[in-house]
């Protein structure tokens, strides 16, 4: 059941919250400013992932990076590729981070799965 709850609550962590972040006014106009917003944006989901750690146990965790992975890669194979409804970024740089979140995302669910499978005692 925890699982469940951390998929959730990563699922509406990564989709809600996101779309309603404000810029403050700040513009990134140069490549090193959209990797940089990007690489803040991965820095304070690390930091949500060692609270999370830290606070609940192991399933609501795992579900919660299970969350993060799907979301990953869904969102960037089906609204970024597919659809082409946005991107990463708006330069040439998403080319190589979109794929490279597509893997992690991939790496985090198959991780978070191999995690909860029940143990088997021979």
């Amino acid at each position: 059941m925890k699982i469940w709850l951390g998929f959730i609550f990563g699922l509406f962590a990564m989709s809600h919250w996101s779309t309603y972040a404000f810029a403050f006014e700040l513009k990134a106009e140069t490549a090193a400013e959209r990797i940089g917003a990007v690489s803040i944006g991965v820095a304070i989901l690390i930091i949500l992932l060692m609270l999370i750690y830290k606070r609940y146990d192991a399933s609501f965790f795992h579900g919660f990076l299970a969350a993060i992975g799907l979301f990953l890669t869904v969102d960037n194979i089906l609204f970024h590729w597919v659809f082409k409804l946005h991107r990463i970024t708006s330069g040439p740089e998403a080319n190589i981070l979109e794929p490279l979140f597509v893997v992690a995302g991939i790496g985090l669910v198959y991780y978070a799965w191999k995690k909860e499978q029940p143990q088997t005692y021979e």
